[in-house]
């Protein structure tokens, strides 16, 4: 089958990948004119480690993983309050962990898909027409084709999702968060750690890239502003946001460039359905869990390797959606549950409140709770422990 993938992003090359190695003919179309650039840090391990590890990049993946050895929790003046180290973290994860940033796996799935699947950057579906044995897809530029199916891997504001299921606002589920994150110099002495401040209803990170001389900003806070401001005023809004912080997170505001920041607010995606018809969805434009999750990279991995299986086993891709559905569906909505329930503890939203986390977390941060603090990580089995 010719299969058009729209979205260039971790799910869709996953799913590009397992495609081809199974007979099939993937289009992966990305509106990004060069790929995706920029991004931010994830912890990868479980589902998406043995992905990796069935593609065949994991060790490529290894030699990149980010240089952190704990990661701190520190007040006002960078007192470290709560530490959490990676002996401790690996003991939770029961298995291979890396910290990863987002571009470094899109990177190797790029690489590992290059010479075998077309990949048209700049390019995006601007209308899509079902029929009994295929899709007929516009694109922005006025061409036309046909497929034997559309997957829309294109994120959690997923043009394609709105094309074939309608808008947004029906599935998107905010957490009351938004985030903004860029790249600094490394200027501060970090050292090997990622670094979390908190105050009332935000919180600061800081942590290396792996890139020499060079961190990642990130700033999470509490808002009930579903809007994301333009990008000429993105700058603007996170001061204001953060005015009158501590730690670093002044310092790290005047280095905030103009118009290269990345914002956006923390939102679910939840459907009943993740297809219809000949189109169908993976990654986070049907089941986007946020950061707070700890597992959107491996949710899309899990996602692009079992639709593709599934699509492998079945002559008919009715069934394959099926199959696909009911594998990952219920696994999806349980991860988001903890994920939301976690969020509602990351940033307390007063001082009573984060004396309260800061205490259970010197608590729990011991070998005697791992089992909690595996829950709190939303599950680390592997979606395919038995496949």
């Amino acid at each position: 089958m010719r299969v058009l993938i729209s979205g260039g992003g971790i799910a869709g090359l996953t799913l590009a990948y397992w495609l081809h190695h199974w007979g099939h003919t993937p289009v992966v179309v990305e509106r990004a004119p060069h790929g995706r650039l920029g991004g931010y840090g994830i912890d990868f391990f479980g589902t998406g480690y043995d992905v990796a590890a069935r593609m065949g990049i994991a060790d490529r993946l290894a030699e990149r993983q980010l240089p952190a050895e704990s990661i701190c929790h520190v007040d006002g003046v960078g007192r470290v309050t709560v530490r959490l180290e990676r002996r401790l973290l690996e003991k939770v994860i029961r298995g291979p962990y890396l910290a990863l940033m987002h571009t470094t796996l899109e990177e190797a799935l790029g690489g590992a898909v290059r010479d075998r699947v077309e990949i048209r950057y700049g390019h995006r579906v601007a209308a899509a027409e079902q029929r009994a044995d295929g899709v007929d897809v516009t694109f922005a530029d006025g061409g036309h084709e046909s497929f034997d199916l559309l997957v829309g891997a294109d994120g959690v504001h997923s043009a394609t999702r709105e094309l074939a299921f309608g808008p947004e606002e029906r599935f998107a589920r905010h957490l009351g968060y938004a985030m903004a994150c860029y790249p600094v110099p490394d200027t501060y002495g970090l050292g090997p750690r990622r670094v979390h401040h908190n105050e009332p209803g935000r919180q600061t990170v800081l942590y290396p890239t792996g890139r020499p001389g060079e961190l990642i900003a990130l700033f999470l806070y509490r808002t009930a502003d579903r809007s994301v401001p333009p990008r000429t005023e993105r700058r603007d809004a996170l001061r204001g946001a953060f005015s009158d912080t501590g730690w670093l997170t002044p310092r790290l505001l005047a280095e905030a460039p103009r118009d290269d920041l990345f914002m956006d607010g923390l939102t679910q995606i939840a459907m009943p359905s993740w297809h219809t018809g000949r189109i169908a969805l993976v990654g986070d434009a049907c089941g986007a869990m946020t950061l707070t999750s700890a597992q959107g990279a491996s949710m899309a991995m899990a996602g692009g390797y079992l639709l593709a299986r599934a699509l492998h086993r079945h002559d008919d891709h009715r069934a394959a959606f099926h199959t696909y559905e009911a594998r990952l569906h219920p696994v999806v909505r349980q991860r988001q549950r903890r994920a939301r329930a976690l969020a509602r503890s990351l940033v307390p939203a007063t001082g009573i409140g984060l004396v309260a986390q800061s205490a259970v977390t010197r608590l729990i941060l011991r070998d005697a709770f791992t089992g909690l603090l595996r829950r709190g990580y939303g599950d680390t089995t592997s979606v395919l422990t038995h496949d």
